[in-house]
This record gives C-alpha cells, sequence and structure tokens, in this order.
C-alpha cells in the first residue's frame, strides 16, 4: 500500500529547506502543481543567497531553442529546456491533477518511455516526463518541452515569465544563432525582446553567433540586428563579418559593462579610443606594434579613454619592450612614474607563456597598466580612483 508524503504539510521553516536540496527541474515541476506550490517555491527562492545564485538564464535561438540555466550551487551543470514543435498537440489529453504531476518524478525511465503521455506546463506547453537527460560530455541536464509551431512564441515566454517568478530572476541573454533564420525572423525576435512588452522586461544582454563566414546578405542582417538591439550590459558578437563591414556607432548607443568581439576586422583603432563599454575584448583584430605605440604614447601625454579595460588580440608578432624603448628615447615618458614587471607562467602542456607589464603613473595619479603575454595578446587596464591606487600600488608613489 502506497502513501503520499505530505510536503506542503511540514513547517514552512522545514519545507524550505527541503525545497533549497532540491534539483532546479524538481522545484520547477512543483511549482508548476498549484498556485500554493508556485507560491512556495517563489517564496523559498527569494532569500538572497538563493535569488543572487542565478549565474545564466539564456534562451538560444537556432535550429533548436533552449532555455538554459545555470546556478552557482550546480557550478558544473547547465540545466536545459529544449523547446520543440508537436504538431499532434490536439490530441494530448488534459493536464494532469497535482497528484498525477508530483508523481512524475519518482516515475521510472522504463515506465516513462513506454507510456506516451504528456503534462500540461503551461498553455499549450507539454512534456512527456521529468526524468532528465544527462549528457556528461558537457555537463548538461535537459527536458523536452512541445508545443504548437502556431504558438510557440507566446508559449515560450510563458513558461520564462514561469521560470522568471520562481528565480526572482529576469531572462538575461539572448543568444541568436542569426544565419538559422531568414532577416524577418531574426528582426521579429530582437523587437520582441529587446524592448519592454506586457508582463515582460527588455533582455540586457545579446550573444550574436554565426558558424560561417558572412555573405554580404549576411551583413545586411547583423546591421539589421544591431541597429535593432537595445544591449545594456553584456553584447557579445561570435560572427564573421565580410571585409566590407563597418562598425557603427548606433550598435552601442547603450552603455554596455561588457564587450566582445571575435573577428574585430570591422572595428578601427580610432573607434577603440572613442567607445565607452566599461570591458572591450577585440580577437582577430587589424591591430600593429603601432597601435600598441599610440596607447602608450596617448595614455602618458594625458588622454583617457572611455573605457577601463581593453583584452585585444593584435594581428602580428609584438614586441612591448621594443614599443616602451622607442618612445623613451624620444623623451615621450619624462613626467610618467615607471614600473616594469615580468612574470613566466607554465603552460604545460603548451610552452612557456610570458607577460610583461608597464605601469605607467601620471602627475594626477591615475595608472595604466599596458601589458603583453605571449607575442600578440595585449591588455590596457586604467586605475582611476588616486587613494586606492595609494594604497595598491604603493611602490609607484614612493619617492
Amino acid at each position: 500500500m502506497t502513501s503520499e508524503f505530505p510536503l506542503f504539510l511540514l513547517p514552512m521553516l522545514v519545507l524550505n529547506r527541503i525545497l533549497k536540496l532540491m534539483t532546479p527541474f524538481e522545484l520547477v515541476a512543483i511549482s508548476l502543481c498549484s498556485k500554493k506550490s508556485k507560491m512556495v517555491c517563489k517564496s523559498a527562492r527569494s532569500q538572497m543567497e538563493c535569488k543572487n545564485g542565478t549565474k545564466e538564464f539564456t534562451l538560444k535561438f537556432s535550429l533548436n531553442k533552449e532555455i538554459r540555466l545555470k546556478f552557482d550551487y550546480h557550478p558544473r551543470l547547465e540545466w536545459v529546456f529544449k523547446l520543440e514543435c508537436f504538431p499532434k498537440i490536439n490530441n494530448i489529453p488534459p493536464g494532469k491533477n497535482f497528484l498525477q504531476k508530483f508523481k512524475t518524478f519518482f516515475r521510472k525511465k522504463e515506465q516513462a518511455s513506454c507510456k506516451a503521455a504528456y503534462t500540461r506546463v503551461t498553455n499549450d506547453l507539454f512534456i512527456n516526463t521529468w526524468i532528465p537527460t544527462e549528457d556528461d560530455t558537457t555537463s548538461e541536464h535537459s527536458l523536452q518541452l512541445f508545443t504548437s509551431e502556431e504558438d510557440q512564441w507566446s508559449n515560450t515566454n510563458s513558461f520564462i515569465q514561469h521560470l522568471s517568478d520562481i528565480l526572482n530572476v529576469s531572462l538575461w541573454t539572448i543568444e541568436l544563432h542569426f544565419q538559422d533564420f531568414i532577416r524577418e525572423e531574426n528582426e521579429r525576435i530582437i523587437d520582441f525582446y529587446y524592448s519592454d512588452h506586457e508582463n515582460k522586461t527588455a533582455v540586457k544582454s545579446l550573444t550574436l553567433i554565426g558558424k560561417y563566414w558572412n555573405t554580404p546578405e549576411d551583413d545586411e542582417v547583423v546591421d539589421s540586428i544591431l541597429q535593432r538591439q537595445e544591449a545594456k550590459i553584456k553584447l557579445k558578437l561570435i560572427m564573421k563579418p565580410t571585409s566590407e563591414f563597418k562598425f557603427r556607432s548606433e550598435y552601442l548607443r547603450n552603455k554596455l559593462n561588457f564587450l566582445k568581439v571575435q573577428h574585430s576586422h570591422w572595428i578601427s583603432f580610432d573607434q577603440l579610443l572613442e567607445i565607452d563599454p566599461f570591458l572591450i575584448i577585440l580577437n582577430e583584430s587589424t591591430f600593429t606594434k603601432i597601435h600598441l605605440k599610440s596607447l602608450f604614447e596617448k595614455w602618458s601625454s594625458g588622454w583617457t579613454p572611455k573605457w577601463r579595460v581593453s583584452m585585444i588580440k593584435y594581428a602580428e608578432t609584438v614586441d612591448i619592450d621594443d614599443c616602451f624603448n622607442e618612445l623613451d628615447a624620444m623623451g615621450s615618458f619624462s613626467n610618467i612614474r615607471i614600473h616594469r614587471e615580468e612574470e613566466t607562467y607554465d603552460g604545460y602542456p603548451i610552452e612557456e607563456t610570458k607577460t610583461t607589464r608597464y605601469f605607467l603613473r601620471r602627475a594626477d595619479g591615475t595608472i595604466g597598466v599596458l601589458s603583453l603575454e605571449g607575442t600578440s595578446f595585449g591588455t590596457f587596464f586604467i586605475f582611476m580612483e588616486v587613494e586606492e591606487n595609494v594604497i595598491v600600488f604603493p611602490h609607484l608613489y614612493q619617492s
């Protein structure tokens, strides 16, 4: 004779402790059982340590649509809801009651696989098992959700809203594989998620991904996307534009915390000097030794960029000591306090890597740190807080 465990009859303190021990999938499943269960699960997640524990909340648009979650209390795992159109949606039986839903947690895989029963999640979004698929090679746990093609937008957004309520955090990022869609579909995605709608706040980060080198038509799609998007925190551009693609100031009309461009040949050095994300990463750039020398010279002459950190993969082998010595011979650092450091890292199984840093303190107390890792990866850190600089870099202030 089976008996049901009275989960919701437990004292709230004990119930919250149990809910915190559950996996994200188990928590979401319980939250869907009733209005009361949703309220209880949301309450358990409302504590600060739980609320701040969400490290990733991404909606991926590619040939496969996915909602990806990552938490600091499961640091090595990603929790993925895979969304698929299900053409026989009208044949699905009505949603199960609370007890039936809860029992699906404990249904064995053999039983679940031999019975094609579907449970309503939200609106016309369904699931056939709460037993996740585990992929050790990618550290993913995934569940498959099904919906109808005509309602996939609204159903997906409804489920995202439910997750937002439970996790106490809004959707962070759209990962858009733009070459998997025509221009109109890309624009529809951007317009929907990067503006505020009823019951939906605008997404603040965008990851734009292209598998192949762009065609001129792809360049036009990227231009349209970047002019429409309203990212305010992170913008990652993992794409390969043609040599004709050019940077527009409208792409960065909002000040970002983070900008990463994987193939950055379309961003000029003059444009780097003017853009204002806090952290900039430019891989596969067209920059050379001349541009590294220019950063040395500009900082020493009083120029301060709008950004605070830049990381640049140069287009050629660069010797940072040569850059410094050439400018030093010209008297470029006459009013600058200089400190040089060198470190060598064991690069096993690759060869050792040397990093050389130059600390440049100006008369106003601000510090620029230019460094080169290996032969072509340069960084530039700007430290503007003079009082903090005196504590962190005392050797640059001693007479």
